[in-house]
């Protein structure tokens, strides 16, 4: 007899037992699957009470905004050149927004001022390197009716709230500045809009 049937004929009887074994045994560690239906009883009339569970997911905010936005200060000609900063809201209803912070230079080079702060064209080299005045506002295009149409500077800015925007709608900012005309050397601020976004 070879060893391979041998195998077979001593151990493969009991290997075949104790696979049965814990097949047995595992089915009964299983929980018993909870019930789907009741039955109500009674005599003449009965009731039963089903509870009912629902799952509403929170709606997905969508909005589409610039990876950045770059304006230039021509001093000679006494100019500020700056592209639309455009807000695209991509929800499936009208989402309200807002601007939450605006600085003109995080490095603190430039220090924020409001329009009225300085005589901008009479400021010297000096005061002209370190003070501007930069501010946002919605235009007229895209935005609800009762939008905000005011300019949010950002030497006195509070989180306000902009306006609402239509699903599939394009709201339009402006950027604006008030800067001094001594310009000794080249500068280059860094700074940041940061907009809020929300249910309307």
């Amino acid at each position: 007899m070879s060893i391979i049937n041998h195998f077979r004929r001593h151990f493969g009887g009991k290997i075949a037992a104790a696979a049965m074994a814990a097949a047995l045994i595992a089915g009964a560690a299983l929980p018993a699957s909870a019930a789907t239906t009741q039955t109500a009883t009674g005599t003449g009339s009965t009731s039963a009470s089903v509870p009912i569970t629902g799952t509403i997911n929170p709606t997905t905010i969508s909005v589409t905004v610039p990876n950045s936005v770059a304006y230039t200060i021509n001093p000679d000609s006494d100019t500020f050149t700056a592209p639309t900063l455009a807000v695209t809201n991509n929800t499936v209803v009208p989402v309200t927004i807002g601007v939450q912070s605006l600085t003109a230079d995080s490095s603190g080079t430039f220090t924020d001022k409001l329009p009225t702060d300085e005589t901008w064209d009479s400021l010297g080299a000096s005061d002209s390197a370190k003070y501007i005045a930069l501010g946002v506002g919605a235009t007229s295009t895209g935005w609800s009716t009762g939008y905000n149409s005011s300019t949010d500077w950002a030497a006195s800015h509070s989180a306000v709230t902009i306006g609402s925007l239509a699903s599939g709608a394009t709201g339009n900012l402006a950027l604006s500045a008030n800067f001094g005309r001594a310009i000794s050397t080249t500068q280059t601020p860094t700074g940041a809009a940061v907009f809020s976004v929300s249910l309307s």
